[in-house]
C-alpha cells in the first residue's frame, strides 16, 4: 500500500521527544484528543488510505511516552487479530480511554477500530511505529512464502550488561527477542527482522535497499552487503 503523506510538512516542534522526531517529520505534528474527535471520520479515512495521524493526550504538557499514540493503518499492527476491538462510533466519544488502553505501560496494546464489525484501522502507541522499515522494503510474508522463499524464526536470549572495576560499561545489555530470517529458494538470505514477539519480528522483516548490496569497493561481506555498512543497524539520521 502506498503511504499517503500530509499535504504540508510541518517543522519538528522543539519539544518533541527525540524518539518521535522522525515520525513528526514524516506525518506532521501530534494533535490533541478534542481535535481528533472533531476530525474523526477524516482521520480514519486517511488511515485506511495508508496515512498515520499522531495523537497526544496533551500536546503542551505531556509530550513524552506513554501519552503519544497514533491512528494507523492495520498493516502497522503486528497481530491485529488478537487486539481489543472498538466500533468506530464507540471509540470516538471514548478516545481518551482508547489512547490509554493503547499506550499504558506495561499492558498497552493496539486497539482495533471496526466498521460494521470489519477491522479498518488501529490506535497504537506511537513508539510502535519508531524504526519500522519503509513499506517499499518490507517483505510481505504471505507473498514471499508463496514464491518459494522460507522464513525461519529464532529466539535470542539477549545478554546482560557488564562493567569493569571502575564502573565503566564494557558490555552493553541487549534485550531478549525474536528474530525472523528470510531466504530465497536457493538459500540466499535476503532479509530479517526482530521484535519482542514473533508477530513483531515478522512485521519488521525487511529487505535492505539495493545500494547496500553494491559490488563496488569496499567489497561486500558474506551477507552481500558493503563491509562498511550494517543494514540492520538503526538509521543514524
Amino acid at each position: 500500500m502506498e503511504e499517503t503523506k500530509p499535504a504540508q510538512t510541518a517543522a519538528v516542534p522543539a519539544r518533541v521527544p527525540p524518539r518521535y522526531k522522525e515520525l513528526v517529520e514524516q506525518w506532521g505534528p501530534a494533535i490533541g484528543v478534542e481535535e481528533a474527535r472533531t476530525r474523526w471520520g477524516q482521520l480514519v479515512a486517511a488511515a485506511e488510505d495508508g496515512a498515520v495521524t499522531l495523537l497526544a493526550m496533551d500536546t503542551t504538557q505531556s509530550l513524552g511516552y506513554p501519552t503519544w499514540a497514533a491512528i494507523a493503518p492495520l498493516d502497522k499492527v503486528a497481530d491485529p487479530g488478537r487486539c481489543p476491538v472498538w466500533p468506530l462510533t464507540l471509540a470516538r466519544p471514548n478516545l481518551a480511554a482508547v489512547i490509554r488502553a493503547a499506550t499504558e505501560f506495561p499492558d498497552g496494546a493496539p486497539q482495533v477500530m471496526t466498521r460494521h464489525r470489519r477491522p479498518v484501522v488501529a490506535v497504537v502507541a506511537a513508539v510502535m511505529l519508531v524504526d519500522l522499515p519503509p513499506d517499499g522494503e518490507r517483505i510481505e510474508v504471505d507473498a514471499f512464502l508463496r514464491e518459494g522463499g522460507t522464513i525461519t524464526l529464532e529466539f535470542d536470549p539477549g545478554q546482560d550488561g557488564a562493567t569493569d572495576e571502575e564502573g565503566d560499561v564494557v558490555q552493553e545489555p541487549f534485550p531478549a527477542g525474536y528474530v525472523a530470517v528470510a531466504k530465497e529458494p536457493d538459500g540466499h538470505e535476503v532479509g530479517r527482522g526482530g521484535g519482542d514477539s514473533v508477530a513483531e519480528a515478522l512485521l519488521r522483516l525487511w529487505r535492505p535497499p539495493a545500494h547496500l548490496y553494491s559490488t563496488e569497493p569496499p567489497f561486500p561481506d558474506g551477507w552481500g552487503t558493503r563491509a562498511d555498512t550494517d543494514p540492520w543497524a538503526p538509521d543514524p539520521r
